[in-house]
């Protein structure tokens, strides 16, 4: 590496704002973890008296005592529950009316519950939290939409702070305002709207990311170079081992490509009447498939396979596009390239992806509804209808190329997936 070079990658990383809707924005950048709670004051609209740091048991021994330590270097008192005193800054400031508190849940899917939000609202209540208080979430897509949801719903509504650690968090779920909790139906059927104030997508909380779950984020970022920016699918096609090398400017050129174009997108359609149903390209047939294989597969391995396949849907539509056979040869190859899947798995029962499909959100009474892609960087606002027989026909023959391609798909290394809830996966 010339100095030049090593100069380059030294320099402080600048930050850009991404604005979504009213007042909620993203902040991209480096070294953005420690200087959040300098941040988040009156002066920045912060009127709090408390603030409430969520974390899991995977993240917080990563990060949690960073955070709080800065929180510390303020002046502020913490306490901890049960579970993350465990992993706790080893001093406490004296209480002076300055109040953090942490509260740790289990790793996974398993935690997005009624149960673990009713845990945190218990707790929150017991250091008599109320309508002054500023919740944090600092983890994945299942701390984000937990948080979101107990703050959304806590003393009628408080403010939340996003704090992604993981790609898929930072490109997709902590943007946008939906927040959710599983029950036994199915994933993320009881939740509500309410935008974050901020999302602090800092990209060094990547590094801790194994490869898997580094390239299942990638996926939602192919999704958004193919629904909406072409010169986005451009860059991921053309670097993909430089992109999950995390190469500086590249994966931050991916990441705000990506949050810009979800952000534009929420900004449209805050409550999915339209355009926003783009963003579920790859998920009718993904969807599906997540039911049924996981953990096996993984929520962006899954839309992944579905992406691909609802290219062909178009074609055997016969909708007018520009997408042609090289076009969906070149978006196959692009998710190839990072080793997501893009065949239907193989053995699984075609009656029960239709089941499974039949549930999805986007339907209309018995019409099962699909984003059509019509060219790479295009898509039709509103999702359409499409014949069970060529759903059918489409996850059949994709199931047979895979197995006619050989050797079963077997993804990078990475931690174990969590068990989905219920019997379907719902955006």
């Amino acid at each position: 590496m010339t100095q030049t070079k090593r100069q380059k990658t030294e320099e402080p990383f600048p930050r850009r704002i991404i604005p979504v809707i009213g007042d909620s924005k993203v902040i991209v950048g480096r070294g953005l973890l420690t200087s959040i709670p300098a941040e988040l004051t009156p002066a920045n609209g912060f009127k709090a008296s408390k603030f409430v740091v969520v974390s899991d048991s995977n993240v917080w021994p990563l990060y949690g005592e960073q955070l709080v330590g800065a929180f510390l270097a303020l002046g502020f008192s913490v306490k901890h529950s049960a579970a993350t005193e465990l992993h706790r800054p080893p001093v406490e400031a004296a209480d002076n009316g300055k109040l953090l508190l942490t509260y740790q849940v289990a790793a996974g899917e398993g935690s997005k519950c009624r149960e673990t939000k009713a845990a945190i609202e218990d707790f929150m209540l017991e250091h008599r939290c109320n309508r002054d208080t500023v919740m944090i979430a600092l983890g994945g897509g299942v701390v984000g939409d937990l948080i979101g949801y107990v703050a959304a719903t806590f003393m009628r509504g408080v403010p939340v702070v996003q704090i992604p650690t993981s790609s898929t968090a930072m490109i997709d779920s902590s943007v946008g305002g939906k927040t959710a909790i599983n029950v036994p139906a199915g994933k993320n059927l009881i939740g509500a709207f309410h935008q974050p104030v901020v999302v602090y997508a800092d990209m060094d909380l990547l590094r801790t990311l194994p490869p898997r779950e580094l390239v299942e984020g990638i996926s939602e970022a192919i999704k958004m170079g193919v629904i909406r920016i072409p010169s986005l699918f451009d860059l991921l096609e053309a670097h993909p081992q430089r992109v999950m090398a995390l190469d500086p400017e590249l994966i931050e050129q991916v990441m705000y490509d990506s949050i810009r174009g979800k952000a534009e997108v929420v900004a449209l359609d805050e409550r999915e009447a339209g355009i926003r149903s783009t963003l579920n390209w790859g998920h009718t047939i993904g969807h599906a498939i997540e039911a049924l294989k996981s953990p096996a597969y993984m929520h962006g391995e899954c839309v992944a396979v579905g992406c691909v396949a609802e290219t062909e849907v178009v074609m055997r539509l016969g909708i007018e596009s520009q997408l042609d056979r090289p076009k969906i040869e070149r978006i196959t190859k692009c998710f190839a390239s990072y080793n997501l899947p893009v065949h239907v798995p193989r053995g699984l029962e075609l009656d029960s992806l239709m089941n499974k499909m039949a549930l999805d959100k986007k339907n209309r009474g018995n019409t099962i509804k699909c984003t059509i892609v019509t060219d790479i960087g295009v898509s039709i606002a509103q999702p359409q209808p499409v014949p069970a027989e060529i759903m059918r026909e489409v996850m059949r023959d994709s199931m047979a190329e895979g197995v006619a391609a050989g050797a079963e798909w077997t993804p990078h290394e990475g931690h174990s997936a969590q068990k989905a809830a219920g019997g379907m996966m719902a955006s």
